[in-house]
């Protein structure tokens, strides 16, 4: 009889925290319903938006408002370059990025990388030339007016526009600066613009 009575205790017990056991089951199946609800609306709407989008891209293409996005890449690197004078190997790169440019897929990571190529390539001035400027005197006066000390530098450069003074022409010589961070080297050569461009 104490059996029947213990079991009639146990069994109330189990039942109430099978209950609650259950409740919260419950309560944590329909928090993933809504959020799994939520979640469904939100991809429906941005995949809506994404076909009216494309749509969009689609109506306007037929109807000639609005060219594809490739094409008006392509025809604005070639109107940059219309009226410049290209090295011949630089008029096949080009060519060659171009065609390059059509077939990739235009969100890829090397449709990025070639635009940009050709966005850097278009954008130099080619067939600009400036005439030198081979005067010591100024140049000495420019440098010593907005750099104080780097006299070695100073000397290097005075001395490469003498010899371009000389031979009447700088043939193309590049100067070239090396040193720690911080040291004046950019605006050494800033400065080396504003009387040997």
């Amino acid at each position: 009889m104490q059996d029947a009575l213990s079991n009639r205790v146990k069994i109330p017990k189990r039942l109430m925290l099978s209950l609650s056991l259950l409740k919260k089951e419950y309560e944590l199946s329909k928090l993933q319903q809504k959020i799994g609800r939520e979640v469904e609306e939100k991809v429906k709407q941005h995949h809506r938006k994404y076909i009216l989008q494309e749509q969009l891209k689609v109506i306007k293409k037929e109807l000639g408002l609005e060219k594809e996005d490739k094409d008006a890449i392509g025809e604005k690197f070639r109107e940059r370059i219309k009226d410049k004078i290209l090295p011949q190997a630089v008029s096949v790169v080009i060519d060659e990025e171009l065609s390059k440019l059509n077939f990739l897929e235009s969100h890829s990571s090397e449709f990025n990388v070639t635009r940009n190529y050709l966005d850097w390539l278009t954008s130099l001035p080619w067939g600009v030339q400036s005439e030198e400027n081979l005067n010591l005197q100024r140049a000495s006066e420019i440098l010593d007016q907005d750099h104080y000390g780097m006299d070695d530098i100073k000397r290097r450069i005075l001395e490469f526009i003498a010899v371009s003074q000389l031979k009447g022409s700088t043939q193309g010589k590049i100067l070239c600066f090396h040193g720690p961070p911080g040291v004046g080297k950019t605006s050494i050569a800033t400065e080396k613009m504003n009387f040997v461009p």
